[in-house]
């Protein structure tokens, strides 16, 4: 039972990164906070507030 739900945590993260990999490459390829406040456009907008880049 836990071997599986470990399997599907994981599975899900890497669902995620696979998905939304534009986003992860912009904001590492950002060279201002400016630039990556702007990758934030590449995420949905429920996602936003999770995952915003602003202090």
């Amino acid at each position: 039972m836990t071997g599986g739900l470990a399997l599907a945590i994981v599975a899900a993260t890497f669902s995620f990164q696979v998905v939304y990999n534009d986003y992860y490459t912009c904001v590492d390829d950002a060279l201002t906070q400016s630039s990556r406040h702007d990758c934030e456009t590449l995420l949905p907008e429920q996602l936003r507030p999770l995952l915003s880049t602003q202090d």
